[in-house]
């Protein structure tokens, strides 16, 4: 690529585990009683999803309270992840197969593992190297699996360890057409690919730099004919121009 970012994946995993802390802050109120009005449900039983509850501005501070602590100790990704499979609430499988691409230790690796084998009665390997795409293809498989309140929000936080943009992208009452559980980082910051916009056309003759069997891509709108080719296009990822009078988004 042109442009890719240099991000440290262990200083990801590293910093990822404090965020990991934030789980402990989503148990206080919304999640720690099981679904609202109900007792939770026994630990390693799935129980339906934890509605969103008002709190009082005491219960905010709390939960900011516990948050800054729960931050500041070593290790508590564990006790925060433990908890949240304690619970027995599957909301808390969304951050925490997030949690699984952190790059962690095996120590943390085994309590994820366990964790979502325990809320999703599926049987997760914490030693296998696709454990978080395991995760994420089971929990792609389960729309029905709705994520706890203040989910999106918290992976903003996750993913803005990377790049604080990516808040712009996570927050409470995004709009939406997908579960937010299913984004996933694509390895760079934001824009840390630079799209092809309003891309430079020449004659097909004219492009001596292309073999006669190099793949393109091709489009055709109102008798306005296109060739985006597969070596170009690769640097960029997106190409965004107008074809025919329309607008379009080339996807590599």
């Amino acid at each position: 690529m042109l442009m890719t970012s240099r991000y440290s994946k262990s200083r990801f995993a590293r910093e990822a585990s404090l965020v990991a802390g934030g789980l402990g802050a989503m148990l206080i109120g919304a999640c720690s009683s099981g679904a609202a009005g109900e007792a939770s449900a026994p630990a390693g039983t799935p129980s339906p999803v934890a509605t969103a509850t008002a709190i009082s501005a005491e219960e905010a501070e709390i939960r900011l309270r516990l948050n800054s602590l729960f931050t500041r100790q070593e290790g508590v990704e564990i006790t925060a992840i433990r908890q949240a499979a304690d619970t027995g609430n599957t909301g808390f499988v969304a951050p925490i197969v997030d949690l699984a691409a952190a790059g962690f230790a095996d120590e943390e690796r085994s309590a994820i593992a366990d964790a979502l084998t325990r809320l999703t009665g599926e049987e997760f390997d914490p030693s296998s190297f696709n454990l978080h795409e395991d995760a994420y293809r089971w929990l792609g498989g389960h729309p029905e699996i709705e994520a706890v309140p203040g989910y999106a929000a918290w992976k903003g936080d996750l993913y803005g360890i990377i790049d604080r943009r990516f808040i712009d992208f996570f927050y409470e009452g995004v709009p939406a057409s997908v579960p937010i559980s299913g984004a996933v980082w694509g390895g760079v910051g934001v824009d840390g690919i630079p799209p092809l916009d309003d891309p430079v056309f020449t004659e097909p003759d004219d492009a001596t730099y292309l073999e006669l069997d190099e793949p393109v891509f091709g489009v055709s709108i109102n008798g306005d004919a296109r060739a985006y080719p597969l070596r170009i296009l690769a640097w960029h990822e997106l190409s965004n121009d107008v074809v025919g009078g329309k607008p379009v988004a080339l996807v590599y």
